[in-house]
């Protein structure tokens, strides 16, 4: 069937099977003809011309490469992600990657040659909306525990929340002189945190020492129960302030921290006479004349000495 183009009425021509056409006239076919290697060819006044075949398929090679793009922004393979950003992080190792960047997890993770065990984590989709909703969790010889981070935005601060537990025993810090190695567990809890940029904003926390020692070259020596409350003040400093649970070692002060400096002041007093708990508080300072330690210590370059 050729439709006449004057009167837009169907106009029946025989036309062989491989071919079609539009009448100009009832003098005149304009055909179409198939040609089995180059496509469908065109005629115009006589001349043919020819229409390559991509122009048909191009929409099909677009489709073809959305789904592809789809694909990896669903599934993005953890490993692809880590060698892609691995330089940026020069002082975290990490052993076998398994799951995509939306959910999975990582062993062997070292952070500055400490070994943190494995990672786990889960990655909100809706960060392809500028939305980001990260889980975390650590299990390893070191530090146990986990943390929830939110954002809404580039430009919006960052929520946190954690719960951890730090063994003591395996982190390769002394204290003193000569170095008193801590032992117990530091449980930390911090139900509410808000960044903007690397300093917190708002910030309500607690830190429970559990199960204190402090441990000379004779052995460690139990201080009982210590606890610190972390808040913020007005945006600019952080604030910790000590107390313990009625153990060995009454505990009072705090410690302030800005983004130019720090200062501690805390009272360390035995509440009985014990020699050994007197012996290793002596590393720490010395004691007045009621057996007790004044910390007073500072750095940066505004704090200065506490009054």
């Amino acid at each position: 069937m050729i439709v006449h183009l004057a009167t837009w009425m169907p106009y029946v021509a025989q036309v062989s099977g491989r071919e079609c056409g539009i009448a100009g006239g009832t003098s005149s076919v304009i055909h179409a003809r198939y040609h089995p290697r180059y496509g469908r060819l065109c005629s115009s006044a006589g001349l043919w011309q020819k229409v390559p075949r991509m122009r048909r398929r191009w929409p099909w090679v677009l489709l073809v490469a959305l789904l592809v793009m789809l694909a990896l922004a669903v599934w993005f393979p953890a490993g692809w992600a880590w060698r892609m950003a691995r330089g940026d992080y020069p002082q975290l190792q990490v052993g076998a990657l398994h799951g995509s960047i939306w959910n999975g997890h990582a062993s062997a993770v070292e952070y500055a040659g400490i070994p943190l065990g494995r990672l786990d984590w889960t990655l909100s989709r809706s960060a392809l909306l500028g939305k980001d909703r990260l889980h975390l969790h650590v299990d390893g010889p070191l530090l146990t525990g986990s943390a929830q981070v939110q954002r809404d935005g580039s430009d919006r601060p960052v929520r946190v929340a954690m719960d951890a537990i730090v063994h003591l025993d395996q982190v390769p810090v002394s204290v003193g002189r000569p170095g008193l190695k801590p032992g117990g567990e530091l449980h930390l809890r911090i139900p509410q945190m808000r960044l903007r940029g690397h300093w917190p904003q708002q910030l309500q926390g607690r830190i429970d020492w559990r199960a204190a020692t402090l441990a000379d070259r004779l052995g460690p020596v139990p201080l009982g129960t210590l606890h610190a409350t972390l808040q913020e003040k007005a945006g600019t400093a952080l604030e910790a302030v000590f107390s313990d649970a009625g153990g060995p070692l009454a505990v009072t002060g705090t410690a302030q921290a800005t983004v130019l400096g720090w200062r501690l002041r805390a009272k360390l007093s035995p509440r009985s006479h014990d020699v050994r708990l007197e012996q290793v508080l002596e590393h720490l300072g010395r004691p007045d004349a009621q057996g007790s330690i004044l910390l007073r210590q500072h750095g940066g370059v505004v704090m200065g000495d506490a009054p």
